[in-house]
């Protein structure tokens, strides 16, 4: 049988893809309509939308072990 070591240094992706969606988000709403709410807003639906896209589009691989 073989042994497995699971790598402690081990990137936390879903974490990335949140954080990146949540800031992209807030930066094209403030960009877009320049104001302090569309930048709230954009916090907000970019972090839906990373969540919504970790769930459903980014689906877990299955291991064969």
């Amino acid at each position: 049988m073989e042994n497995q070591i699971e790598n402690s240094n081990e990137i936390n992706v879903k974490g990335i893809i949140l954080l990146v969606g949540t800031i992209l988000g807030a930066l094209t709403a403030w960009v877009a309509s320049g104001t302090f709410f569309s930048l709230i807003a954009g916090l907000i639906g970019g972090f839906i939308f990373a969540i919504i896209f970790i769930s459903a589009l980014l689906p877990q691989k299955s291991h064969d072990r």
